[in-house]
């Protein structure tokens, strides 16, 4: 069960103004971060002014991003079904369907592997029905296969750790972090459900260095940290009146040396900066493609 008190206190919390309700966070090879807002934009946050730019558009409203080692963005356009992406100079492109060609129903969160396959998460229709998959786009692009075989419950923010020996992800509905193996030939192994938060609507996660998971909630206003060694789950940021952290819907760890916490805000016009968290992210996958 989660501690009963915060450890990082919010009066420290820095807000980055200038963004459009954000959901979610992209950190790139240089540890500069992206997000995007509800009213199609894309920015880039720069850290050393605490600023939002807007330097790009999309046709409709993107949710998740993952970042390439050229600094190209991938973006999963929820209305289109499809992954987008965009290219340093402003070029956006088509880069993967659903299976067989189909749209996503809802394109939520991508995620490389070393080999440049994105993994990709389809929320679903958002009804009570379990109909969500988890879905991979090969290196390269084009249509995605249906990855893991069984439908899963809201499945949102996804990551994989440091060996690559498993997917984890968000089921936001089913208020938990759940995991499925990854097989030495890439294909899906079994499902776990890893830790269940009642209560909570978890959205976002990111792995630390020591392995462990960052885990925004955007109900209630909180974070948390759940060690994987441990089974234990500690409440690392809250706030009740959501004021000063309010609705965070992703966390990444970004910066040069990844280790600025940044939370996005789904409810705000802010991303959330928390500096000096005694931890470092895990270096992300930055396929060259």
């Amino acid at each position: 069960m989660p501690s009963p008190t915060a450890g990082y206190e919010l009066e420290h919390i820095i807000h980055i103004r200038g963004v459009d309700h954000p959901e979610s966070i992209s950190v790139g090879p240089a540890g500069e971060a992206y997000t995007t807002g509800t009213g199609r934009q894309v920015y880039r946050l720069d850290l050393q002014r605490n600023a939002a730019e807007a330097f790009a558009a999309t046709p409709h409203r993107c949710l998740g991003q993952a970042v390439d080692a050229h600094g190209s963005l991938y973006l999963a356009d929820c209305v289109a079904g499809q992954v987008l992406r965009l290219l340093p100079d402003g070029t956006l492109t088509v880069y993967g369907t659903g299976p067989e060609g189909a749209p996503f129903t809802c394109t939520n969160y991508p995620a490389f592997d070393r080999h440049g396959r994105l993994y990709v998460s389809d929320s679903g229709d958002w009804s009570p029905r379990v109909n969500g998959r988890l879905c991979r786009i090969p290196a390269g692009g084009g249509a995605a296969e249906l990855w893991y075989g069984e439908p899963v419950d809201t499945p949102n923010a996804i990551a994989l750790d440091a060996g690559e020996e498993f997917l984890y992800f968000v089921e936001t509905f089913g208020a938990a972090i759940a995991r499925i193996a990854i097989r030495r030939d890439g294909s899906a192994g079994g499902f776990e459900r890893v830790v269940h938060m009642p209560q909570h609507v978890p959205d976002g996660i990111a792995f630390d260095a020591l392995g462990r998971l960052w885990i925004a909630c955007h109900r209630p206003d909180a974070i948390y940290v759940f060690d994987l060694a441990t089974r234990r789950l500690e409440l690392f940021a809250a706030d009740w009146r959501g004021e000063a952290l309010r609705g965070p819907t992703d966390v990444a760890f970004a910066g040069p040396e990844r280790d600025v916490l940044l939370a996005a805000s789904l409810d705000n016009l802010v991303v959330h900066r928390f500096d000096h968290v005694g931890v470092r992210g895990l270096p992300l996958n930055h396929p060259v493609l």
